[in-house]
């Protein structure tokens, strides 16, 4: 077997983290149309919401390999990330627009006018609470994505090659910070900008970047540990593993968790989420790591978006009487059919985007390299 097989086989567990962050998010979903879910079940179900939080972790461990593996600048990067995420996002706003309309909703009380959409087209709309997630669903967390990658170039490098006391700092304040930042700008949102209490203090201050912050310093901080190429026995692997899924599925059963656990949930999520990609880092063989939930996690960035509109197009069926099983038959249904029109726009939109970047990427390093030739030929 070849190296550059070795090292695409290494990294498959990145697309299966991503694979299991779409499916928590479309079940989260798919079970609010069943109101009538055993309450354990529906406890569990709910937190699928926490899937974004895997995203975040996986995205800046990635980012992060990326980054060094490439040795590219932060011109290259920008590129690099437009062409990936800003295609299949500004079609998600035309049809979306043409879907839902621009009448009044949750997430925008007033309605939505040029501001919303230019705001959103320009991938800046997690400024502001109504613009953040009212004209693409879902779109609060491509918000956050994009913020994180016009900090990276500047501030994440350098902790690199910071030490561990370090790293450990940043995370507790960004912990700390961010709760509170969120009080302090809803308070003064509601007393500047009266009737948008309800988006600010419902969604925005819970969505907004600084409140995720933490999650992405998980992901840097779990890149340091693989960069250092320390050795972990399969079993305590293992354990670890079982571990965190079990934590996964029991933290929403604990009554009153939000109070159990200072942390608040999407703290305490992305630690369990940091453990759980560790453990398949360090575990290429497990059972969870295939080529289904791998494709499944090539495709998740349209599957985000398209999960939505299979929500609408997909009837329920009559009820057999037991909601858990309506559910389980429902969201197998919605998981088909988003991965189908996913695995669509994936290869007619996401891939060939990605292709244009890296091809604009290597004509300005072909570009530099010719200057620098003439500059040395004629020095």
């Amino acid at each position: 077997m070849s190296d550059s097989t070795n090292s695409l086989k290494r990294f498959n567990y990145i697309d299966a983290l991503r694979g299991y962050a779409i499916l928590m998010v479309m079940a989260v979903h798919a079970s609010q149309a069943f109101p009538d879910l055993p309450n354990w079940l529906s406890k569990v179900l709910s937190q699928g919401a926490r899937g974004v939080q895997l995203f975040f972790v996986t995205s800046a461990l990635t980012l992060s390999m990326s980054w060094v593996a490439r040795n590219e600048g932060a011109s290259e990067f920008y590129t690099r990330r437009i062409f990936r995420i800003a295609p299949m996002f500004w079609v998600a706003i035309i049809f979306f627009v043409w879907l839902n309309g621009t009448g009044p909703s949750s997430y925008a009380p007033n309605g939505i006018g040029f501001r919303h959409i230019a705001m959103t087209a320009l991938l800046v709309q997690g400024f502001w609470p109504d613009t953040i997630s009212s004209v693409v669903p879902g779109g609060w967390s491509v918000a956050d994505e994009v913020i994180f990658y016009a900090l990276f170039p500047a501030i994440v490098p350098p902790m690199f090659k910071a030490s561990w006391k370090t790293l450990i700092i940043v995370a507790v304040v960004a912990i700390v910070i961010g709760p509170r930042l969120s009080g302090l700008f809803e308070n003064g949102f509601s007393y500047l900008w009266p009737g948008l209490e309800s988006v600010t203090g419902n969604y925005f201050g819970l969505w907004w970047f600084p409140r995720q912050l933490p999650c992405f310093i998980f992901g840097i901080m779990l890149f340091r540990v693989s960069a250092q190429g320390c050795a972990v026995p399969v079993s305590v692997v293992r354990c670890l593993c079982f571990l965190s899924i079990a934590l996964i599925l029991l933290i929403p059963l604990l009554d009153g968790v939000k109070y159990v656990l200072p942390l608040g949930l999407v703290t305490t999520y992305g630690i369990v989420f940091t453990l759980f990609a560790f453990s398949l880092m360090y575990w290429p063989s497990s059972f969870l790591i295939g080529r289904p939930i791998e494709w499944i996690g090539k495709i998740s960035y349209s599957a985000y978006f398209i999960h939505f509109v299979t929500l609408r197009i997909l009837p329920l069926l009559p009820s057999t009487g037991w909601p858990a099983v309506d559910f389980a038959y429902m969201y197998s249904v919605q998981v088909l059919v988003t991965v189908g029109f996913s695995s669509l726009t994936y290869l007619i939109i996401e891939k060939p985007m990605i292709r244009v970047g890296a091809a604009l990427i290597a004509a300005q390093r072909r570009r530099v390299d010719v200057q620098v030739s003439s500059a040395t030929e004629f020095s």
